[in-house]
């Protein structure tokens, strides 16, 4: 959120007592980036408006009051003066004192008297905010998408290793590249399956419209078949340990990600991970391919970049335990 005070914010409020428009204050927001984010600003400057036009509504009374004191002083000292005038002289150097000090108090009644509506309504609320969303949101539901679509990918995956083991072999292969191609193979298929069954769901039913529809689609296969890799990968050297670790660490990814509330309000452990973590990379492509509709390319090359080395992983594995018999 940025907060933009006008140059002629201190001339505007020392001008109150007869301005005819309030300062316009205006803040911005990204609710594209995060939409928990922009609510929370939104209510900040909220609460900040309120106390800004008590301050300047109590600053303003403070003065009333000490003018009109220093205005009563004045008229004290004038009445002495007639009264002694009076008494000196019964005379008109008297009545003309008089009459001049009923035109001041005459003139200043009416100064206090004399607001117009348009006045009185700034000086009820001299500050008033205007909103600019950078990015703007349909609903909340397209501004939490990014995150509960990743976390929804990260949990197939998990699922699917839990459930299918990944390691065992259904027939005998000449070249362990040849098992593993063939196992990867069919799983590369049923999570592209899976992918493209979230996708029709929070198009079709859900009624999720991106910036870009077709990078969005993309870019969810690309985000699980990283998963994948990453998942298989523990889950073939470490056996159903690796998928509860894998468990463990998608639980502590939704605590860094900053999917729920801005990373900046987490603790100093917490936004040091956030920038490394797999969640954090698919969000943040997601962020941009529904809603910001800036450039992915860093996003891809990282998801790119695991997919290759922990499918060298789990090819490895095969490597390693190419002698076992198949069941």
């Amino acid at each position: 959120m940025v907060l933009q005070i006008p140059r002629e914010a201190s001339h505007q409020l020392r001008q109150l007592p007869t301005a005819t428009r309030p300062l316009h204050v205006t803040y911005r927001t990204n609710a594209g980036q995060s939409a928990v984010a922009a609510k929370m600003g939104e209510s900040a400057m909220t609460k900040l408006q309120i106390r800004l036009n008590q301050a300047v509504i109590q600053t303003e009374q403070q003065a009333a009051r000490q003018q009109l004191t220093q205005q009563t002083r004045l008229t004290a000292g004038q009445l002495r003066q007639i009264a002694q005038l009076t008494a000196a002289n019964q005379g008109t150097v008297a009545t003309l004192a008089l009459s001049r000090l009923q035109t001041q108090l005459a003139r200043g009644a009416q100064a206090m008297t004399a607001v117009t509506p348009a006045q009185r309504r700034v000086q009820v609320t001299p500050i008033r905010l205007i909103q600019r969303d950078t990015h703007s949101l349909a609903n909340n539901g397209t501004g939490m998408a990014p995150y509960f679509m990743t976390i929804a990918l990260f949990v197939g995956c998990i699922t699917l290793n839990i459930i299918y083991d990944a390691g065992q072999r259904h027939g005998k292969y000449r070249y362990f590249a040849l098992a593993w191609l063939d196992k990867m193979s069919f799983l590369w298929g049923f999570v592209v399956l899976a992918a493209s069954a979230l996708w029709l769901g929070v198009w079709q039913v859900n009624g999720l419209r991106p910036v870009h529809p077709l990078a969005t689609y993309l870019f969810s296969l690309l985000i699980i078949l990283a998963f994948f890799s990453l998942v298989t990968c523990f889950r073939l050297w470490l056996g159903l340990t690796g998928a509860w670790l894998m468990l463990l660490f998608m639980i502590f990814q939704i605590g860094c990600s900053g999917g729920t509330y801005p990373i900046e309000l987490t603790n100093p452990l917490l936004r040091a991970f956030h920038p490394y973590l797999p969640m954090t990379i698919a969000m943040s492509g997601l962020h941009q391919t529904i809603s910001l509709g800036g450039s992915i390319t860093e996003q891809v090359a990282i998801l790119v970049g695991m997919v290759v080395a922990f499918s060298l992983g789990t090819l490895a594995y095969f490597y390693r335990h190419q002698d076992v018999s198949a069941e």
